[in-house]
């Protein structure tokens, strides 16, 4: 696909990975005069709304149409190098979402960060209804509220999911608050092409998060994925976890359920386990960072390892297992029901005798995950060895864990230090 690729950020792989019939590959060889017609299209636009062409767009249409192929991609999001300091106005806004009604070429676009508000995202609300051909829409870290959201949500609400069927639609970190949640949940109830929504950061409350766990379990079955982090919870009982749970015991189409800094506490985890997540069959990500789950639940992450059999990975990251919660995961790895492919458990406050037992936990698997993840705790001498040979032997079969950790021997003693990230 061609786009300009100086601009940083992009969808995640696994949301791209769930684009239908997404395919990698640098461009599509040229069948229609989609690209170009955009171009000329989009120039105009520009011209009768008074604003002036987006440099980053021209220059991937004609990079594309160089290359002989069409345009795939449009990648504009605001906190690029290019657009940094000169964010998309409003017009230059409507002008790409009108040169797009009736292109058939694009499939994915990126306006993350651009302070698009309520105003803004109507015109791409009207796109949604027309064009036949996108797939993946980024909206991340904008303005849009509440009226915005109901706008995307009328759109969507069709079972074909508006012109063409959006698959992919990311609208974390907008204020779209209670009201534009619920309007969300009420969309899902009937639509039936989105597979990926993103509603972290949102500004969520208790309503829209049990409306949009009941729109899971009585009317929407098609959705692989969704992220409902940090919500605005003032609750201590944590009802939504209950929901959450039921909707996971009969819902058969999610695979990725992200529920980091939603106050999930001992009580709640157990609640997740034993009424949701093990009596599902299809979850293969669950995403429980930075909750308040403590030693207690240790117990109950150990019974969603050994229960759940389509698990492959599991995010603890900044809770507060401790030793004897990182004991009882340690003891539940061998029996995993499933392939175990990922395990964070960074920043959890477990120390040495909890990390020793998760080395020996991960060398008695018979399959051992590919990444694991424990920086954030403390190292004393055992653990440090402990795991230095636990990846030496890794390395040595031929089945390296990638991880977060190096061992490096000084003067006799194993150090443990942060890996640097690739």
């Amino acid at each position: 696909r061609f786009h300009n690729t100086a601009a940083t950020g992009q969808l995640g792989r696994a949301r791209t990975s769930l684009l239908p019939g997404a395919r990698a590959g640098s461009g599509q060889r040229c069948k229609m005069p989609g690209t170009r017609e955009l171009r000329d299209t989009y120039v105009e636009k520009c011209k009768d709304f008074v604003c002036d062409p987006c440099k980053p767009l021209i220059g991937a249409i004609n990079h594309a149409l160089s290359h002989d192929a069409e345009l795939s991609f449009i990648k504009l999001n605001g906190n690029s190098k290019e657009l940094f300091t000169k964010r998309l106005e409003y017009m230059q806004v409507f002008a790409l979402a009108e040169s797009l009604h009736v292109n058939n070429t694009v499939v994915e676009v990126d306006l993350s960060y651009n302070n698009i508000d309520d105003a803004g995202v109507q015109t791409i609300a009207r796109l949604l209804k027309v064009n036949r051909t996108l797939k993946a829409l980024n909206l991340a870290g904008n303005n849009i509220g509440p009226e915005g959201a109901a706008k995307l949500a009328d759109c969507l609400a069709d079972p074909g999911g508006g012109g063409g069927g959006l698959a992919v639609l990311n609208l974390r970190g907008n204020p779209i608050g209670e009201a534009g949640g619920m309007a969300l949940a009420e969309m899902l109830r009937t639509n039936k092409t989105l597979l990926d929504l993103d509603l972290g950061d949102c500004e969520l409350g208790m309503k829209s998060l049990v409306s949009v766990a009941a729109a899971l379990k009585e009317g929407n079955g098609t959705l692989q994925a969704i992220s409902l982090e940090n919500p605005r919870l003032t609750t201590v009982q944590e009802e939504h976890v209950g929901h959450v749970a039921r909707m996971l015991a009969v819902n058969s189409g999610l695979r990725v359920l992200k529920l980091g800094k939603c106050a999930v506490r001992d009580f709640g985890v157990e609640t997740l386990a034993a009424y949701g997540v093990c009596a599902n069959e299809t979850l293969e990500v669950l995403d429980l960072r930075c909750n308040k789950i403590s030693e207690v639940g240790g117990a109950s992450v150990a019974r969603i390892l050994t229960d759940n059999a389509a698990l492959r990975s599991i995010n603890l990251s900044g809770n507060a297992l401790a030793d004897r919660g990182a004991q009882a995961v340690a003891a539940a790895l061998p029996a995993a029901a499933g392939t175990l492919v990922e395990l964070d458990l960074t920043c959890n406050s477990i120390n040495d005798a909890g990390l020793c037992a998760l080395a020996a936990g991960i060398r008695a698997m018979e399959a051992k995950p590919a990444v694991v993840k424990v920086w954030g705790n403390f190292f004393g001498p055992s653990a440090a060895r402990a795991w230095a040979t636990l990846l030496d032997e890794c390395w040595a079969a031929g089945a390296p864990i990638r991880t977060d950790i190096q061992c490096h021997g000084v003067d006799g003693d194993i150090h443990v230090v942060r890996a640097s990230e690739e």
